[in-house]
């Protein structure tokens, strides 16, 4: 599930704004609003999946009809090279996949029994998923062809991982509901979790670095582009993020043993920012591509963490709602802000003339962003035990 769940945006993500600019001829910022449209979805899409996942139908069913639904409006993309028609539908889309990611999550956790020890090492394969895609696709299929020529096909590839595990996840069988686990709880339930001491700040901290972290994702194919990076290497570079996530989750349950929530999101979050500064300061490829290795230690180390609080401080009942209101701070309202921001950031720094963007002064917005980040977790953040 978490292979196929990752795999999905790992095939689009990397190279949409390069597919936009490139191939659409779309500009920097029509680029940053298209990006941006799943998560203006997502603000709202997660808080209906919570209410139909507790309430009317389980998670694991509706996973499945997102996926049927996403691996539909995917398909459709292909055949859409307009602004507006691609911003609409690409809307549609992220109302359907953005809920997953917290349905992918509940769904885990509704199966396993430790989940500090356990969720760490189920999540890498979804890092697995977006490994694979990018050497599978971005290197072996892509350098295959012209430059540009094979890069639409990303978006036949996510739409038919989607309709896979929509089949997949029909599989499933849903955790079964007792009268201890029988889902009873309503908003007003789940919003008395996100008002507990720190909850509050832990999601306005969410908000700001998923925003930073987009920065990343807006940039870093047209950055590699610019620099001169071959594009059959484009994915398969940007996956290398990714391998050090494997290897980085793969420890993460020994070293949240013993060290505490509150320092692990502050190791991702300077991590960050580091990564930041090498992409500004950069002499050559070698130290970019040491920057997007410390991929595995941003993600993980702050957002798995944070889900991890999150689901610490949630009942069984309640759990895929507090799930979807973190993936709303995460994956709606941060990387809504994160996307446009990074899209007028670029348009802002292009150079009128030659058309290329100044990527030195780019990338040290997102650092100064992670450099408060790391200030008010360290300094404001207090960590309560789940009671």
């Amino acid at each position: 599930m978490m292979f196929l769940e990752y795999l999905v945006p790992g095939a689009i993500v990397p190279i949409l704004s390069l597919y936009l600019k490139e191939n659409l001829g779309f500009e920097s910022y029509q680029a940053g609003i298209v990006m941006a449209m799943p998560a203006t979805a997502a603000i709202v899409a997660p808080l209906l999946a919570s209410h139909i996942a507790d309430r009317y139908i389980s998670a694991e069913r509706l996973l499945a009809l997102c996926h049927f639904a996403c691996g539909a409006f995917m398909m459709a993309l292909t055949r859409v090279d307009t602004f507006p028609m691609f911003v609409i539908v690409f809307a549609c889309y992220g109302i359907c996949f953005t809920p997953t990611l917290g349905l992918t999550n509940a769904v885990a956790l509704h199966h396993i029994t430790q989940p500090k020890r356990d969720f760490a090492g189920i999540r890498l394969w979804g890092t697995a998923g977006w490994v694979v895609v990018g050497w599978g696709f971005g290197y072996f299929w892509i350098r295959g062809g012209a430059p540009g020529e094979r890069l639409p096909h990303a978006l036949i590839v996510s739409g038919m991982a989607s309709l896979l595990l929509a089949c997949y996840a029909l599989s499933f069988k849903p955790a079964p509901r007792t009268a201890e686990t029988e889902p009873t709880a309503s908003y007003a339930n789940v919003v008395k979790i996100f008002l507990k001491p720190g909850m509050l700040l832990l999601c306005f901290l969410c908000f700001l670095n998923s925003a930073s972290h987009q920065f990343y994702y807006f940039g870093m194919s047209p950055f590699l582009n610019q620099t001169g990076f071959p594009s059959a290497f484009i994915m398969p570079g940007m996956s290398l993020g990714q391998a050090s996530e494997v290897i980085v989750l793969g420890v993460m349950g020994w070293c949240l043993l013993r060290i505490s929530m509150k320092s692990a999101m502050i190791i991702g979050v300077l991590a960050q920012g580091i990564r930041m500064v090498m992409f500004a300061f950069a002499g050559n490829h070698a130290v970019v591509i040491g920057g997007i290795s410390l991929h595995g230690f941003c993600f993980a180390f702050f957002f798995i963490t944070a889900y991890l609080y999150v689901e610490s401080h949630s009942e069984r009942s309640n759990r895929a709602g507090a799930q979807q209101v973190l993936t709303i701070m995460v994956a709606g309202a941060g990387t809504l802000m994160g996307f446009l921001s990074a899209g007028w950031t670029a348009q802002w720094f292009t150079d009128p003339v030659t058309g290329l963007v100044d990527y030195r002064s780019y990338w040290l917005v997102p650092a100064v962003l992670c450099a408060v980040v790391t200030f008010l977790l360290a300094v404001c953040f207090r960590e309560h035990e789940a009671r």
